[in-house]
């Protein structure tokens, strides 16, 4: 019995320390995950900074553009035409080189949060949910080949527009390229709201992912405190075991039962049973212990996982990077546990006009109770004068229908 004991303890310790183990390797591969997340959503920061820039000397151009003509005008060059000209036209160049600076920032800014967004998806997802994003040699460079594509072309979408709806535009030069000016300023306006939906929604899947790997990394920790007792019942079950083994080599029962009585009996029994019995003790904590850590690193493991939670993408196929996306999605993506910035913008304003509404209602309510007690106190005031006043008018009117009070003559004194 010992000996079992013993082996279960040692057992024990193995199968409690490699548990410990996967849980402290998965949880290493979730944190290097979400440190590689952080690092990408930090060059996307890095790229973002500069649309502010670009929105800023975008608003400054155009502001520029409705001081050209009297700036012009305070110089006297207006007969020199081409000066004239090219002092009209700095205004929108500047916006416009802006307005494609922005964009291409944009790009680069979405194709690093979608990384960010996706990074360990493949690697802590199921086998069974590989196959969906798996993707050949040639799809990927199919893929590759788009996005540089989808770069250039929204270049040209970026710069073509202001100029084009400048050239429509009737007027005079001086205001076509006050309308160009202006639109490229929207336009870097609008790249630099879409940047921030985009990394919004990046900054909560990084967050997620840094959650996720605490907590994995958490369970692991805990896994491996409830590892850190079983050497030392392994240790225990061994020595019980060596001590069962000298009890009953050494010449201490013989001893005992030379003594005769009922005492030796009594004694023999403990000293035979005592060992074994704290073995199998020993070998219990050791199992229970083992049971720890088996959970803990299944619940690291549960943890890791999430990290490949499925979730729309910024880009690709289900990705809605326009203005549809813009303003919220299609509603294709009701399962993204991702911060969608719309819906989070609607949710705060419906908080704050709660929470508005609950702290106005009191308010008012101690502003309007007392005066709504001077009216009601001021209307039963009137209610009673004007009874009274009733009641008043009632008695003259009985006192003339009698006649005056008839009164007893007072003889005179003769």
């Amino acid at each position: 019995s010992p000996t079992v004991s013993a082996s279960i303890g040692i057992g024990a310790e193995f199968i409690g320390k490699v548990a410990v183990a996967d849980g402290k390797e998965v949880a290493a591969a979730a944190i290097q995950c979400a440190a590689e997340a952080e690092g990408l959503l930090a060059n996307a920061e890095r790229v973002k900074a500069v649309t502010p820039l670009c929105v800023g000397v975008g608003a400054t151009s155009a502001s520029f553009a409705l001081l050209v003509p009297v700036l012009i005008e305070a110089l006297g060059i207006g007969s020199n035409a081409q000066l004239c000209t090219e002092l009209y036209l700095l205004c929108p160049l500047v916006g416009i080189l802006s307005a494609a600076v922005s964009s291409l920032a944009l790009e680069e800014t979405i194709s690093y949060c979608s990384r960010a967004i996706s990074v360990g998806n493949r690697r802590f997802a199921k086998s069974g949910l590989v196959s969906r994003t798996w993707l050949s040699a040639s799809e990927q460079i199919q893929k590759n080949s788009n996005r540089s594509s989808l770069r250039w072309r929204s270049f040209a979408i970026s710069v073509l527009p202001a100029p084009i709806l400048g050239a429509l535009v009737p007027g005079t030069l001086p205001t076509k390229t006050i309308v160009v000016s202006a639109l490229a300023a929207a336009q870097s306006a609008y790249f630099l709201a879409q940047a921030e939906r985009t990394l919004a929604r990046a900054t909560d899947a990084v967050a997620l992912k840094a959650r996720s790997a605490a907590v994995c990394d958490t369970y692991a920790n805990q896994g491996a405190r409830s590892a850190a007792i079983l050497p030392f019942t392994s240790a225990l079950s061994a020595f019980c075991a060596a001590a069962t083994a000298a009890i009953v080599e050494l010449p201490w029962l013989e001893s005992l039962a030379a003594m005769g009585g009922g005492g030796s009996v009594v004694a023999q029994a403990l000293l035979v049973s005592i060992f074994p019995t704290l073995s199998s003790l020993f070998a219990a904590a050791a199992s229970v212990s083992k049971a720890r850590c088996e959970v803990d690193a299944e619940a690291a493991v549960q943890a890791a996982s999430t990290l490949a939670l499925e979730y729309e993408t910024i880009e690709g196929k289900s990705a809605n990077t326009g203005l549809l996306g813009w303003l919220g999605g299609d509603g294709r993506d009701e399962k993204d546990p991702v911060l969608r910035p719309w819906r989070g913008v609607a949710e705060l304003i419906r908080l704050t006009a709660q929470s508005g509404w609950k702290t106005f209602v009191p308010r008012v309510r101690n502003v309007m109770r007392p005066l709504l007690f001077g009216i009601r106190r001021m209307a039963i005031t009137r209610w009673l004068l004007r009874k009274r006043n009733k009641d008043n008018d009632e008695d003259a009117g009985n006192n003339s229908a009698e006649g005056p009070p008839q009164t007893d003559a007072v003889p005179g004194i003769a």
